[in-house]
């Protein structure tokens, strides 16, 4: 086994004390203090490995941080030369059918958040914890991937290659977490090129053999599954984790009987309020009977019963009516005069509209989760053709995230970019390290020939009582 039974402290060795970087530090004591088992990581490897499951686990947080593009440029990275192996270690990684990364996200997520909810900050806060979801293309370009098909792509209007995410976060309204994440595709509607692709594009596309009971089978069966179904069971593992959360924010796709009964019937105590549309559903109301949304809103303009917000500066009117044998709060919303008038659904019928607006408001921070996943830390990047490695990436751009999202809290960062801008810049160091011992190599080859004395026993004296430089000669010597 690698004698780096630390890795977080062998890199910070690398830096001096006035180099280095509070983000950076801040992230290597957060990865040093989690608490995660060999077992959820595949289990443990056999003692002539190179380097634990742990190990690699710590090198794939870190690999962008350190200025490392992708597993193949690994091999040739500073971190390689520090800690051994080569990109063939990191792709076996990832290729593992054994890892259970929702455990792995979950352990984790739970750590943060309770590092958060000690805050004062957190306690002083009057917006409620939320549980949001919302699903986003990952777009690909090879049609050899398992299980790859096309999709249809509501930012573009048209199919698309590649894979639809379905993802969980919890945020208090300053910081979000990521919770869980599951890949799906489509089928399509024409018979014989299922999910968009020919009988033999689909045959080309990379398979292999799996155990019935790993993990990477147990994800590929919901590949296909119903997103609102999913994400019933995404809800519920949350409870099961005994994650603290109020409201479960949804987007019209969402928002229908099932879920409204679920949340109704779940003995965790917590409130649903999403979008719905104004479409045919019926409502059963106490003074007009069972009618429309839309029919509901004609009924409220004729009464006059439409305000108006100056600090929203949006018309709104409320009701309060039955949906199948639930009882739920709709509020009906326009922003301007020409604008549509769109929809809010509670389960909490004693909320009022300018609170649900504030807390609905909170569901954007998914789609900063998107932007910003997507563009610094590359959501949608990975070309493996394995399906484990597809979960395995879209998993550790979530750990990254919300590491780097309990660092943008307690150091009060504007954006996650920014403090990723300021991570990446702070570790520039390590791309120059084997030039500065090479010129201190000169330096004692000189001293040696001038004094008589042996090379090796003046480097031991001199970085005897020197971690800095100890690090350095680790470095060279594993080069």
């Amino acid at each position: 086994m690698s004698k780096y039974t630390n890795i977080p402290s062998e890199i910070r060795n690398l830096f001096s004390e006035k180099r280095q970087r509070i983000v950076m530090n801040d992230l290597l004591h957060i990865l040093e203090s989690l608490r995660i088992d060999q077992r959820c990581l595949g289990g443990v490897k056999r003692a002539n490995c190179q380097l634990t499951n742990l190990q690699v686990f710590q090198i794939l947080i870190l690999l962008p941080f350190f200025a490392v593009s992708g597993l193949s440029h690994y091999t040739t990275s500073v971190m390689s030369r520090m800690f051994g192996g080569k990109k063939d270690i990191l792709y076996s990684f990832m290729a593992q059918d054994t890892v259970d990364w929702r455990n792995v996200i979950y352990r984790i997520a739970v750590q943060l958040i309770s590092m958060i909810t000690v805050r004062n900050d957190f306690k002083k806060s009057h917006l409620p914890t939320v549980l949001i979801t919302d699903d986003s293309d990952l777009p690909k370009t090879g049609k050899r991937m398992e299980m790859i098909g096309k999709i249809f792509s509501h930012v573009h209007q048209k199919c698309i290659l590649g894979y639809k995410t379905l993802m969980l976060c919890w945020s208090d309204g300053r910081t979000q977490l990521m919770l869980d994440a599951s890949l799906h595709g489509e089928m399509g509607k024409t018979q014989g090129r299922e999910q968009g692709l020919s009988a033999t594009e689909r045959k080309k596309r990379y398979s292999r053999e799996r155990d019935k009971e790993s993990q990477t089978t147990k994800r590929k069966k919901e590949y296909f599954m119903n997103k609102g179904e999913k994400l019933i069971e995404m809800v519920k593992r949350t409870i099961k984790a005994k994650i603290q959360f109020e409201y479960l924010l949804v987007d019209s796709w969402f928002t229908n009987f099932a879920l409204i009964d679920f949340v109704c019937k779940c003995h965790k105590k917590f409130h649903l309020l999403g979008m719905a549309k104004m479409g045919n559903t019926k409502y059963n109301t106490k003074e007009w009977g069972e009618i429309t949304a839309s029919a509901i809103l004609g009924k409220l303009k004729s009464k006059k019963a439409i305000n108006y917000s100056r600090k929203y500066r949006c018309h709104h009117a409320s009701v309060t009516v039955t949906l199948g044998k639930r009882e739920v709060r709709l509020f009906f919303c326009r922003m301007g005069k020409n604008d549509k008038w769109r929809i809010l659904l509670t389960t909490n019928t004693s909320l009022d509209f300018l609170r649900a607006y504030e807390i609905y408001s909170m569901r954007w921070s998914i789609e900063v989760f998107f932007a910003d996943s997507k563009r610094i830390l590359g959501l949608a990047d990975c070309s493996a053709r394995d399906f484990s490695a597809q979960i395995a990436h879209v998993s550790l751009v979530m750990i990254r995230y919300n590491l780097l999202a309990s660092i943008k809290r307690a150091n009060d960062y504007e954006t996650i970019g920014g403090l990723f801008g300021e991570m990446y810049n702070g570790v520039h160091e390590l791309t120059v390290i084997e030039k500065i011992w090479g010129i201190i190599l000169e330096v004692i080859t000189a001293v040696t020939e001038l004094t008589g004395m042996d090379e090796e026993n003046m480097l031991d004296l001199i970085i005897r009582d020197n971690s800095r430089l100890a690090a350095f000669r680790i470095l060279a010597q594993s080069a």
